[in-house]
């Protein structure tokens, strides 16, 4: 979960204060104070700069993203609300407010389908909200409807699976292997992950970074494994099965890579517009679009914010695609 700067899109930057939590939450309960006042005097500059405040001792406020939004809104910043909206649903998932200011914003500047799937998230946490559910019966009917909300139930389990216990030496592996992932000691961390591994056997979160320590070695079989490891504890989880994708992509398996690559897919279709590997290489079954005429290639253009990694699997997937091995 990563929160951003509404305005600058940066990381979103937290007070150290926010580590003393009860001096946190007063010195929020104040700022936020501030922001309502300076709200309803119609200072919204003001507002933005008291909620920003805020948030910087309590990030995980949905409610304070939301009134941050509405400022932004206020001072003719729909991208900036839109941003701030979209923080609220990922400081706190399972709250129905963020989702549906979120789905209202994306509507009215002009990312319909978006905002669609916004509003069914926010009717699946929040059923009795009859606003949402006559927008969306008035723009999809009945039966797609039903079909927007099964797709919200899937987002919402891919979103907020349920945190393990584990062990406190486990923990303590898991904080060295962090450790040694952040200085780019692949070597050392899988060392400090497969000792947790062997704590955790059941543990299908610390097989996927196995499995990511494995793969920055180039040691894709290992990789592989790990991955299949944790879909064999976790069949629903879905990060275990994209990351099989990208190592069976690597290893020219591209049958096998499309196959997990669906399941992705059917796990959790948002993805489809959020990643562009799976948008772009169209490589699940059942999102395939029509073969292109005869004689006609389909051209894909490799999208510019892929990092190195990413563009070297998504060159292997457009041209499996397009035929061209």
């Amino acid at each position: 979960m990563k929160l951003v700067d509404p305005v600058s899109n940066a990381p979103f930057e937290i007070a150290k204060l926010k580590m003393v939590p009860f001096a946190a939450r007063f010195c929020a309960y104040l700022a936020r104070k501030k922001g309502r006042a300076a709200a309803h005097a119609m200072n919204w500059g003001q507002a933005v700069d008291a909620y920003v405040g805020a948030l910087r001792l309590v990030p995980m406020n949905a409610r304070l993203w939301v009134q941050l939004g509405h400022a932004y809104g206020h001072l003719g910043m729909p991208d900036a609300a839109q941003l701030a909206y979209r923080n609220a649903t990922k400081a706190q998932p399972e709250n129905s407010i963020g989702h549906r200011h979120l789905g209202y914003v994306q509507r009215e500047t002009h990312l319909h389908e978006q905002g669609m799937r916004s509003l069914a998230r926010a009717l699946l946490l929040d059923p009795e909200n009859r606003d949402i559910a006559e927008i969306l019966l008035a723009d999809k009917g009945e039966e797609k409807t039903q079909e927007y909300l099964v797709n919200a139930a899937f987002a919402h389990a891919d979103e907020c699976r349920p945190d393990r216990p584990m062990g406190w030496k486990a923990v303590w592996l898991r904080s060295q292997a962090r450790k040694a992932a952040r200085k780019r000691d692949w070597k050392e961390a899988e060392k400090f992950y497969a000792a947790a591994v062997r704590l955790e056997p059941s543990n299908p979160d610390l097989l996927l970074q196995l499995g990511h320590a494995f793969n920055h070695q180039n040691q894709q079989p290992e990789a592989e494994l790990a991955y299949r490891r944790a879909i064999a504890i976790d069949p629903l989880y879905v990060d275990p099965w994209l990351h099989l994708g990208y190592v069976l992509t690597a290893q020219n398996r591209h049958n096998s890579a499309r196959t997990a690559f669906g399941t992705v897919l059917r796990l959790a279709p948002h993805r489809l517009a959020d990643h562009p590997i799976l948008a772009g290489a169209e490589i699940a079954h059942t999102q395939a679009s029509p073969a292109p005429a005869e004689g006609k290639s389909r051209v894909m253009v490799c999208p510019p914010e892929l990092g190195e990694r990413e563009k070297a699997i998504w060159n292997l997937l457009a041209t499996h695609v397009q035929g061209k091995h």
